[in-house]
């Protein structure tokens, strides 16, 4: 009789065969910031119940992934949804859920009927062979790809509620109450459009200069997003963004005072938002709170508006620094940005472009050749140097509304805030319209009062996310490059160039030479150019390896 073969005993860990989970697109979203925030994979297997294969497959898929959820319009639906379908036709797809977007940004109401109508147009525009009914089933089928729970939607008020801002005051006290934060951790950021060259036409007719077509005017627009805490002690660095990606200025430039982005309309997009905030926002407020004596990885909140230009909040999540929503009915009543910050570095821009203007005329140049020498690189430096002169006082006054328990013996009633910054108006009008009647030439020594303030005021309700026409969106699905070289021979101050290390440190020499003999110029700004020509004669001897 043969011998029974004894079974050997399996370990209970091969017995269990891992059950089949499919994670939601909401699921892989958050195991993909977990594993960019230092989680390890181990430990995503074991949260998510899922192989290691699977993570890395989604990291693979990461940028897909992130789109997809980003460009959802209810991140709700995301719990649920687990693959990512594509459409029959991309293109159609992604010109239409702009165009959605944008008439929702309208507050332009929509119903089925209309999206089915709209779908049709841009299937002739983009010259489509292949049939579609564009039916109510395709409908639910779109709706449910883009995350739509619901077409018909209650706009933006166009004017604040201000019992909610109240109690969105209180919300907003407990969270600091309850997290104990410090100012230092608390940022705001907000957009502005600006224009940057602009000089009122009836400033151009009193110098007889003709307006030309391509006049340099409003609609060379810059979009600045600005960013500083509630302790006024850390502005971000700038981002700018202009419509042209290699404008013919900036060429052979390495460092430049702000983050440049560019597209088109010279607006901000989820993109270049989410590009921000990843990449520049999150590492330096994270060195700040290091440098304030904060613990390694304090929370760290920044306090946005609503804005289709900014991402969801659930991807606005990096290393324990979280972007918050303010409510959008309260927003233009207690948001920081909107009390004075970007105004007040607005008019310092403005200020510093008129005043270089009139020494321009009082050199004997006409205003035309003025703007046609002033650059998009002059602008950026500018409007750079304008935040840098922004104030510790008036970065923290602005949170008066929001956290005025933060101002304890400094508070400020609003009509003392904004007095405050109409009164630093006033006077900067003042001084230019002293400084234009001073001169002899009849271009300027007319300025009055209403044109300084023309220029002050003639962006003020620029928009800030660019709409697109149906024409233009339809153009996204025949070329998907947002980003144009739009650069033109306007732009005459290029870098083509190459200035030698000898020339350059001989320069230094002059300016030193030139700064002692003004007595408005500090020991310290002397200083700082000799450690520029001390760092210059460091590099000659490894350029000539």
């Amino acid at each position: 009789m043969s011998k029974r073969v004894k079974a050997i005993p399996m370990d209970n860990s091969e017995k269990k065969k891992r059950k089949h989970l499919s994670l939601s697109i909401a699921q892989k979203v958050e195991l993909l910031q977990k594993l960019d925030g230092g989680v390890s994979v181990r430990h995503l297997t074991e949260e998510y119940g899922v192989g290691t294969t699977t993570i890395y497959d989604l990291k693979k898929q990461k940028d897909k992934l992130l789109k997809f959820y980003s460009d959802s319009d209810n991140q709700e639906l995301m719990k649920n949804r687990k693959t990512l379908h594509r459409a029959k036709n991309e293109d159609l797809d992604r010109v239409l859920i702009e165009w959605i977007r944008q008439q929702r940004s309208k507050d332009m109401p929509l119903t089925g009927l209309l999206v089915m109508k709209q779908a049709r147009l841009y299937h002739e525009e983009l010259n489509i062979e292949s049939e579609c009914e564009y039916s109510e089933g395709w409908l639910q089928k779109f709706k449910k790809r883009h995350g739509i729970k619901y077409l018909k939607i209650c706009g933006e008020k166009a004017s604040a509620d201000h019992e909610p801002t109240e109690n969105y005051i209180d919300e907003f006290a407990k969270i600091i109450s309850d997290e104990n934060f410090s100012p230092e951790q608390i940022y705001n950021a907000d957009e502005t459009a600006l224009y940057w060259c602009y000089v009122p036409r009836k400033t151009l007719a009193m110098a007889d200069e003709r307006v030309p077509t391509d006049y340099k005017d409003a609609k060379q627009r810059l979009t600045v997003l600005g960013c500083a805490n509630a302790a006024g002690t850390h502005k971000i660095k700038l981002a700018v963004i202009g419509k042209s990606l290699y404008p013919k200025c900036l060429k052979g430039v390495c460092n430049l005072p702000v983050h440049y982005y560019a597209n088109k309309k010279a607006s901000v997009t989820r993109e270049i938002f989410a590009d921000w905030f990843n990449k520049h926002f999150v590492p330096a407020a994270r060195a700040h709170c290091k440098q304030a004596g904060l613990e390694d990885n304090c929370k760290i909140l920044l306090f946005l508006d609503h804005s289709s230009a900014h991402p969801p909040p659930e991807l606005l999540v990096k290393s324990n620094v979280f972007g918050i929503y303010l409510p959008q009915n309260v927003t233009s009543i207690i948001q920081p940005c909107d009390q004075g910050i970007l105004r007040s570095m607005k008019s310092k821009y403005k200020h510093f472009f008129l005043n270089s203007m009139l020494a321009s005329v009082n050199r004997g140049l006409k205003i035309q050749d003025f703007l046609k020498e002033f650059s998009l690189k002059d602008a950026i430096y500018a409007v750079a140097n304008a935040w840098n002169d922004i104030d510790k006082s008036t970065l923290k006054n602005a949170w008066h509304r929001l956290w005025a328990t933060m101002m304890f013996e400094n508070y400020l009633a609003d009509e003392d805030f904004e007095g405050f910054i109409d009164s630093n108006e006033k006077t900067m009008i003042s001084k230019l319209l002293t400084y234009a009647k001073s001169l002899s030439a009849e271009s300027v020594n007319k300025l009055e009062e209403a044109d300084i303030e023309e220029m002050l005021n003639i962006d003020n309700d620029a928009p800030i996310e660019h709409p697109l026409s149906d024409g233009e969106i339809a153009e996204m699905g025949l070329n998907i490059d947002e980003y144009e070289d739009t650069s033109s021979d306007d732009d005459i101050m290029s870098t083509d160039q190459k200035i030698s290390i000898d020339h350059m440190v001989k320069i230094c020499d002059q300016l030193i030479a030139g700064l002692e003999q003004c007595a408005f110029i500090s020991k310290q700004e002397i200083m700082a150019i000799y450690s520029i020509k001390k760092k210059l004669l460091r590099q000659k001897p490894v350029l000539k390896r």
